[in-house]
Order: C-alpha cells, then sequence, then structure tokens
C-alpha cells in the first residue's frame, strides 16, 4: 500500500501541470484588464480558438515525435480557398466538409511520404510545401471568374449572397450548444479524443518512443516510418476540419492572409501546453490549455490598446519566453536534487 502510495506521489507534480497555472494566471490578468466581461466575453475565448486550437493538436502530435510542420498555416488557405471554390460550383455543405478532410489528409499524406519514407528533413520540406501551397492558392484565385470565386479582387468569396446555403452553414458556425459556441465545443470533442489516443492507446505509446528515440523505437519494432506519414495525414486531417470551421464561421479566405503565422501560434499553443520541443514528452491535455492561453494573450494585448505593429513581437517574445523556461526547468531541478544530495552526505 505505501510503495502504491509512494509511486503516485513520485508520478503527480505541479511542474507537470503549469499549463493549467498560467492559463488561470492570464485569465485573471485579462479580467482585471477587461472593463466589462461577460459571459459571452469568456465562451467568446473558445471559439476564437478552435481553428488555432484543432491545427495545434495535430501540431502536438508532431512534436511529440520530434518532427515540425511548418506548412499548417498554408494549408489551411489552400484547403479553404478550393473549398470555397466546390461550394459555390456545387452549393452543397457535405461536399465542401468532405472536400476539406480529404484535401487536408492528402496534403498532409504528401508531406508524410517525402519525411518518412525519404526521410527528408521536415522543416525543409514543410518549408517548401508551405510556399507551394500558398502560391497556388493566390495564382489560383487571381485567375477565377467571378461568378466561381464569389467576389472580385484577391478575396474567395464562400458564398455568393443569393445562394441561401450559406445562410445554414454561416448559423452552424457562430450558432451555440448549450450556451457554448459549436466551433469550441468541436475542438474541445477532437482534443479530449486525442487525449485518449496519446494516453490510453498502443498508437500514442508508439508517438512518444519515436520522440524519445526513434532508433530505439524501430528496434523494439515499431514502425517508424508508417507511423510518421500517419501522423502527418493526420494533421492534413484535423487541419481539413480547421478550414471547414474557419469557412462556416466567417464565410470567406483570403489565400494571402488566412492562416499567416498559424504555424508559429501552433507551436507556440503547444509550448504553452508544456509538450517538449525535442519530443517524446509531455501530456496532451496541456495543448487545449495552451491554445486558450494564447488567445488570452490576444485579447489582453487588445484590451490594452497596444499597437497592432507590435503585437507579432510580444507573441514571439512569450514564445521564446515559454521554451526557455521549458529548456531550464531540468537544469533547475538537477540543480536543486544534487544540491539535496550534497545536504544529506
Amino acid at each position: 500500500m505505501s510503495e502504491l502510495s509512494t509511486k503516485k506521489k513520485n508520478g503527480f507534480s505541479i511542474s507537470q501541470y503549469s499549463f493549467v497555472l498560467i492559463f488561470i494566471a492570464l485569465f485573471i490578468v485579462y479580467f482585471l484588464f477587461s472593463t466589462s466581461l461577460t459571459w459571452t466575453g469568456v465562451t467568446n475565448i473558445l471559439r476564437h480558438s478552435a481553428v488555432i486550437g484543432v491545427i495545434s493538436l495535430g501540431m502536438g502530435l508532431v512534436i511529440i515525435t520530434g518532427d515540425i510542420d511548418l506548412s499548417v498555416g498554408a494549408m489551411l488557405s489552400f484547403v479553404s480557398s478550393f473549398a470555397c471554390i466546390v461550394f459555390n460550383l456545387t452549393d452543397s455543405i457535405f461536399l465542401v466538409l468532405c472536400f476539406c478532410l480529404i484535401s487536408g489528409t492528402l496534403l498532409g499524406l504528401i508531406n508524410g511520404v517525402m519525411i518518412g519514407k525519404f526521410r527528408l528533413p521536415a522543416f525543409i520540406v514543410t518549408l517548401g510545401t508551405q510556399m507551394i501551397m500558398r502560391s497556388i492558392a493566390q495564382y489560383t484565385c487571381n485567375r477565377l471568374p467571378v461568378d466561381v470565386k464569389g467576389v472580385g479582387g484577391n478575396t474567395f468569396k464562400m458564398i455568393r449572397l443569393e445562394n441561401g446555403s450559406f445562410d445554414k452553414l454561416f448559423h452552424f458556425g457562430n450558432g451555440k450548444f448549450l450556451s457554448f459556441p459549436n466551433c469550441g465545443v468541436i475542438f474541445i470533442l477532437i482534443a479530449v479524443l486525442f487525449v485518449y489516443i496519446t494516453t490510453s492507446t498502443k498508437y500514442g505509446k508508439k508517438l512518444f518512443a519515436i520522440g524519445s528515440n526513434s532508433r530505439a523505437a524501430h528496434m523494439a519494432g515499431i514502425n517508424v516510418e508508417m507511423t510518421r506519414i500517419s501522423v502527418f495525414s493526420i494533421v492534413g486531417l484535423l487541419v481539413g476540419a480547421g478550414a471547414f470551421m474557419l469557412l462556416a464561421m466567417q464565410g470567406n479566405v483570403d489565400p494571402a492572409t488566412t492562416g499567416k503565422n498559424f504555424e508559429m501560434y501552433a507551436i507556440a499553443a503547444v509550448v504553452l501546453g508544456n509538450i517538449s520541443m525535442s519530443g517524446g514528452k509531455g501530456r496532451f491535455i496541456g495543448i487545449i490549455f495552451g491554445t486558450l492561453s494564447y488567445t488570452v494573450i490576444d485579447k489582453i494585448i487588445a484590451v490594452v490598446k497596444v499597437d497592432s505593429l507590435i503585437n507579432d513581437a510580444i507573441k514571439g517574445g512569450i514564445l521564446l519566453l515559454a521554451i526557455v523556461i521549458q529548456a531550464a526547468s531540468p537544469l533547475i531541478k538537477n540543480y536543486m536534487s544534487s544540491k539535496k544530495q550534497a545536504r544529506k552526505k
């Protein structure tokens, strides 16, 4: 009995759940600076976290395996832009959903095959596909007739005003379930599913094993190549889900700006969620709180009326600080433990 309690005691540490404390602290700051915070304002945090949150879940899978994906923002732009075309040509919400999920998965599969099968560096591969996807989306947008893209200029309008199906989709994207935003609820449900996968399935254990030591994982009988391919395919699937939610909420896409810097925001959410950038360590539930924390930071910046031109500098600084803390924590722990041992002697 005492042995079991010792294991439980050793297995729990406040530092492992620091992402909860970070979120609470940021929310308190937001509450203090906000003059009229309502329940709608609180639930809007969840709504505004939905798209980047779903993408962050995919980024978390990649980082756990020791890789990186810089293409998620451009992939979101690519999928949502062409989904607009599908919608304007078919007027079918179901076909748009299928297109987003299938096309996103295929794009992720392309990344996965190059990284997993041909063993190319994930950083270079996803940087290259990032540039290709956004460029193709912009090029196509500029050359389509107005009746296909719904509006002139560089903006893809998801639907023309006379089409009634858009109202149903827009109502869903901005609707609520038990006073919680629909898209936010979808994000939480997907997050719960992936928390289960990463903590209670063999597949989840494989991901952590690959991130800790891919060579040892291979020697243990894990198919590292196929697992990496599957991870990047899942990232594409989640980006496709994010693209559908984006369209449902706002109804239009600008391929030049949609998803811009989303790869950085997703990485920041993962880091704030206390998942190690070196791979193989972390709790997937932290990504939920990491995403919410980053949204709250956005809202704090808006409330205190900081110049919008300095926004990214603040976010970048927070990201660097989070990584420094993450890197310094083991060193501080080792130092403290060695000091305790020295005292005992």
